[in-house]
């Protein structure tokens, strides 16, 4: 191979990993899991409901939430819960006392501190009653094929879910507002811009390779 190829090669190459690289980096803050856990059977009401997430969360105010609604679509939780400073994975939702019995939905969106990507999703738990078999399937068609999972266990307290993972609930309707673009809680810039940047530093990288090829070209021939 001649020495004009091998610069071809190798600035082909460079080119190409840096155009492809940033796109793996795209992704969602998926449920990862939850306590209650997804199809629980407690004896006990809940103070408040922890989900866990798979990316840090973007921290402003409107780009997340998790909500708990009662059987009859009523929000019983306080606001749109807490993002963890400790830990931007981790968001809750505070209950009242004095739950009564019956199902619950709880409904979060996030937006990813990573990419700016954001994701939705539901999942159910029961106080001190089984699930009917309509319930079970109205959460396993809210959940999607990733919530499908066995029959549900047994009972279990509110810190001690169920020991084998009952039938799970996901995905809910879309918000009619979506969070706002801007700074995030602690003053830095949504990491979505950085990745854009980098897209197009790539774009014109390349662009820039093909220049400096041509030349080589004309230069060598």
């Amino acid at each position: 191979m001649s020495s004009m190829h091998r610069w071809l090669v190798l600035l082909a190459l460079v080119g190409l990993g840096l155009l492809v690289g940033p796109a793996h980096v795209s992704a969602h803050a998926d449920y990862e899991r939850s306590e209650p856990a997804r199809g629980a059977v407690l004896l006990e009401p809940p103070a408040r409901v922890d989900v866990w997430f798979t990316q840090d969360v973007f921290k402003k105010q409107g780009a997340n939430f998790v909500r708990v609604f009662d059987e009859q679509d009523v929000q019983v939780s306080q606001g749109d819960g807490e993002v963890d400073d400790n830990d931007r994975t981790h968001v809750s939702a505070t209950l009242p006392p004095g739950l009564p019995d019956g199902r619950y939905i709880v409904r979060w969106m996030t937006t990813s501190d990573e990419d700016g990507d954001t994701d939705e999703g539901a999942f159910c738990f029961y106080l001190r009653v089984e699930p009917s078999a309509g319930q079970a399937a109205e959460c396993a068609a809210l959940a999607g094929p990733e919530g499908e999972a066995s029959p549900t266990a047994a009972a279990a307290t509110p810190t001690e879910p169920a020991a084998t993972t009952p039938t799970e609930a996901g995905a809910a309707p879309t918000p009619t507002t979506g969070p706002a673009e801007g700074e995030d809680g602690d003053g830095g810039i949504p990491t979505a811009a950085v990745v854009g940047g980098a897209v197009a530093g790539a774009v014109v990288l390349v662009i820039v390779v093909g220049a400096v090829a041509l030349w080589l070209r004309r230069t060598l021939a």
